[in-house]
């Protein structure tokens, strides 16, 4: 059994104040600890993954200042560009922290959620507070990767643990948050086609031959080198074992491809092309999506009609 210790009531926005009053000590399972710990603990960065190694560069010079102090890392950029993979990597390469925690960024209730289950894999008590508190205390390099903080009414800064140490690696959609780290941000945009093709073919199970490559950058350039529309499409090309004829198959079925999850994943990413511009979208203004309507009508370039079929 693990014991947890006294813990404080605090909330979660105020959580530097001085105690207010000591709780209860909380009993913890071994299995309530194991159990919280693969909910926080960082997955590993895809089999497959390609490319970014000037992202991966300005993260490793970035972290490599001034240990003992806290550093902010933003990844930001286009919903399927990899920013999460990215990250991971970055994780994998390094191994000058201890400790490193997955936090879910979506919303307030999730990021509580994450920060409990920190508490818990800890044995240090069971409320967010509880995982701030051992955050707090905890000297040694520690690293949270707040995932998918996107919503541009979350306000994230409450949630960073009040103390001048530890790691944090954010990945959002809204570029505004790069300015937790003015001096410490990549945007993560298309790969380069080299290494899109490269990834194509990894997913797509082909070998990298001469022709399997000519045909893969010819792909992915119709794929405009989105990550996430290259995995999609090497999923299908495996299923279906139809690289030579997978352009004539997706300029004639374009949306409904679009639409498609792999049965087989290599992440935990649960959106496809399609639904990550649908999310995108809905998330705009009703003039900022009607003058992305007009826009798509002045300069169409086979925009799937049906994605503004909700918009007013």
């Amino acid at each position: 059994l693990f014991y947890g210790s006294q813990i404080t009531n605090l909330n979660v926005y105020s959580h530097s104040q001085e105690p207010r009053h000591q709780g209860q000590i909380e009993l913890i399972t071994q299995e309530q600890c194991h159990t919280a710990l693969a909910l926080v603990r960082c997955p590993p960065a895809s089999q497959i993954f390609q490319g970014r190694q000037d992202i991966l560069d300005k993260m490793q010079q970035y972290f490599s200042q001034e240990p003992k102090k806290r550093r902010i890392f933003v990844l930001h950029g286009l919903g399927g560009t990899g920013k999460t993979q990215a990250a991971l990597k970055f994780l994998e390469s390094i191994h000058e922290f201890a400790k490193r925690f997955f936090v879910n960024a979506s919303s307030p209730e999730a990021l509580k959620t994450s920060f409990m289950n920190i508490a818990i894999s800890q044995g240090f008590g069971k409320t967010p507070e509880a995982g701030f508190q051992w955050l707090i205390s905890e000297n040694k390099e520690w690293t949270l990767l707040f995932d998918n903080a996107d919503d541009p009414k979350l306000k994230l800064s409450p949630f960073f643990p009040q103390c001048t140490h530890g790691n944090i690696i954010i990945t959002s959609r809204n570029p505004q948050l790069a300015a937790y780290g003015p001096a410490s941000h990549s945007q993560v945009g298309d790969l380069d086609k080299e290494n899109a093709a490269l990834l194509l073919l990894a997913r797509a199970v082909k070998e990298h031959t001469d022709e399997n490559h000519t045909l893969a950058m010819g792909i992915v350039q119709e794929l405009s080198c989105l990550p996430l529309a290259i995995v999609q499409a090497g999923a299908y090309i495996a299923k279906f074992k139809c690289l030579l004829d997978y352009l004539h198959i997706y300029r004639q079925n374009k949306e409904e491809l679009l639409r498609q999850h792999p049965d087989q994943t290599l992440d935990d990413y649960e959106w496809t092309v399609y639904t990550t511009w649908q999310i995108s979208f809905e998330e705009l203004s009703p003039v900022a999506a009607q003058f992305l309507q007009v826009c798509s009508v002045l300069h169409y370039n086979n925009i799937p009609q049906s994605i503004f079929a909700n918009a007013t």
